[in-house]
């Protein structure tokens, strides 16, 4: 996948009658690419835009100005983006998840969009949904409020891979869970990575989660990416004046004793 020169501009209208125009540029010609099967980080601060290229990528937004396109094979060229590529998992799975929907609906969602699907055919994706993200089967015929958190979150990836997708974009899944919930998303990410090749996207502000889990990571400041690379050497030797003040954030007590128990958990 490949994004150039893209750009995100809000523009509103406000003051007597709606005369005076004011714009707001949420992304400003981002460009980088992502190669199939690949784990990338994109970092910043609340505002940063990295919120706003995930709603690029997956058609939530439009781009001002540039483009979003997947390379195809030599003979197929370049295919744009459609709902089958590419899918979301949002941060809030309380919010994502329609209450009034069971398990088995809410994992076969997306058949929805494609027609009539028979229901023994929908059964049995729904239970290879279940076995991919590690529910137990008696979570078919459940409904969110009978689930936890962990367990929420879990439905909600499965959700995004019924359609088995090219891309899956992750935004903060893990933020607010218990620490130990966190590790089992995060393991269960990877293992569907390796499994699958599934391109990941993976928006967070938890630094010590990108740096094991992503092979490239990128950093927005104000709407811009101001620093790309291997994650390794982007965190051990930055450039930018942003990146440096946000890894010099990062209490170094807290990054060694976080980063081992992550790191151990991933393993198992």
């Amino acid at each position: 996948m490949s994004l150039r020169d893209v750009s995100l501009t809000y523009r509103s209208r406000r003051g007597f009658l709606g005369l005076q125009r004011s714009s707001f540029d949420a992304v400003k010609s981002a460009t980088f690419s992502v190669r199939r099967g690949e784990m990338v980080g994109i970092v910043g601060e609340s505002g940063s835009g990295k919120t706003s290229i995930g709603r690029l990528i997956v058609g939530l937004e439009r781009p001002s100005s540039g483009s979003i396109v997947v390379e195809g094979d030599r003979d197929q060229g370049i295919l744009h983006l459609t709902r089958r590529d590419v899918q979301m998992i949002f941060q809030d799975p309380q919010a994502a998840l329609n209450p009034r929907r069971s398990v088995l609906r809410l994992l076969t969602q997306a058949l929805e969009a494609t027609g009539t699907t028979p229901s023994a055919e929908r059964r049995r994706i729904a239970e290879r949904l279940l076995q991919e993200t590690g529910l137990p089967r008696d979570c078919l015929h459940r409904f969110p409020a009978e689930l936890s958190g962990g367990q929420k979150q879990r439905v909600n990836i499965g959700r995004a891979l019924c359609a088995m997708p090219q891309i899956v974009v992750a935004d903060e899944i893990v933020s607010g869970l218990d620490v130990s919930v966190q590790a089992h998303i995060l393991n269960l990410l990877l293992e569907l990575n390796r499994r699958h090749r599934i391109t990941i996207i993976l928006i967070s502000h938890d630094l010590a989660v990108v740096r094991y889990l992503c092979a490239r990571s990128l950093f927005m400041y104000r709407g811009e990416i101001v620093e790309e690379g291997a994650t390794d050497v982007v965190f051990e030797h930055p450039h930018h004046p942003y990146t440096k003040a946000l890894l010099a954030a990062v209490p170094p007590e807290t990054a060694e004793i976080a980063r081992p128990q992550l790191a151990a958990s991933i393993v198992q």
